[in-house]
C-alpha cells in the first residue's frame, strides 16, 4: 500500500469515527430530551445531518445505540469514580464509593436507566457482548479490592474473590432495580441500603466457625 492509500485510508477511518460519535451524541440529545420511545432512528439520523441507512451501518437497532450511549456514559463515570477513590478504607465503604457515582448517574437519567434494565437482560450480538465485557471488567475491579481486602485482613484468607464479587454485583443490580422502580429515586436511601445487604454478606448468615 502506498502512501496516498495510506493516508486515503486513515481519513476515511477517521471521518468514520466521528460520524459514530455524532451518531452517539445526537442520540444522546434525543433520547434525554424525547425519551427512549418517543425517539426514532429518522429523527436521529436527520439531528446527525446523516442518512438513516449511515446510522444502521454503524448500529443494528435503536436498542444498540442506547447501550453504545449508556456504556460511554458509565465508562466515563467509572473513570471519575476511580480518580476519587480512597487508597484506604474498609472494601465495603470503597465499593459503596463507586455505587455513589453509578446511582447518581442512574438518578439523572431515570427514564433511560429503567429502559436499560429491560433491555440489559436479553441483548444478543455483538452488544449483549459488550454489555457482559463490562460487567465482567467490574467483577474482575471489584474482586482486585476483594483481594487487597484479604491483604489488610478484612476477610478470610480463604474466600474467593470472584464468588464474593459476583455477590456484591448482585446486591448493586437489585438496589438499582429497587430504587429505579421508585417514583422518587434517592441515592443515600439506596446506599443505605446496599450497605446494610454488603455487611450482612460480608459477616455471613452461618455460625461463627
Amino acid at each position: 500500500m502506498n502512501n496516498k492509500e495510506t493516508i486515503a485510508g486513515n481519513r476515511r477511518r477517521i471521518q468514520k469515527e466521528e460520524t459514530r460519535k455524532i451518531i452517539l451524541e445526537s442520540s444522546r440529545d434525543l433520547f434525554n430530551g424525547l425519551g427512549f420511545d418517543k425517539t426514532s432512528t429518522r429523527a436521529i439520523a436527520m439531528r446527525a445531518g446523516v442518512g438513516v441507512g449511515t446510522v444502521f451501518s454503524h448500529f443494528p437497532d435503536k436498542s444498540s445505540l442506547l447501550i453504545a450511549v449508556l456504556l460511554d456514559d458509565l465508562a466515563a463515570t467509572q473513570a471519575n469514580a476511580m480518580k476519587s477513590m480512597p487508597k484506604e478504607g474498609h472494601v465495603r465503604d470503597r465499593f459503596l464509593h463507586f455505587a455513589r457515582f453509578f446511582y447518581t448517574y442512574y438518578s439523572k437519567h431515570p427514564d433511560l436507566s429503567r429502559t436499560l434494565l429491560k433491555e440489559f437482560w436479553f441483548v444478543k450480538g455483538e452488544w449483549g457482548e459488550k454489555l457482559a465485557s463490562q460487567a465482567f471488567e467490574f467483577a474482575i475491579l471489584v474482586s482486585d479490592m476483594l483481594e487487597h481486602a484479604k491483604e489488610r485482613k478484612e476477610i478470610r484468607p480463604e474466600v474467593d474473590t470472584i464468588l464474593c464479587a459476583r455477590a456484591f454485583f448482585t446486591h448493586y443490580l437489585f438496589v438499582l432495580y429497587e430504587g429505579l422502580n421508585n417514583p422518587e429515586i434517592n441515592v443515600e436511601v439506596m446506599l443505605d441500603t446496599l450497605k446494610g445487604m454488603l455487611n450482612q454478606l460480608l459477616d455471613g448468615v452461618g455460625p461463627t466457625r
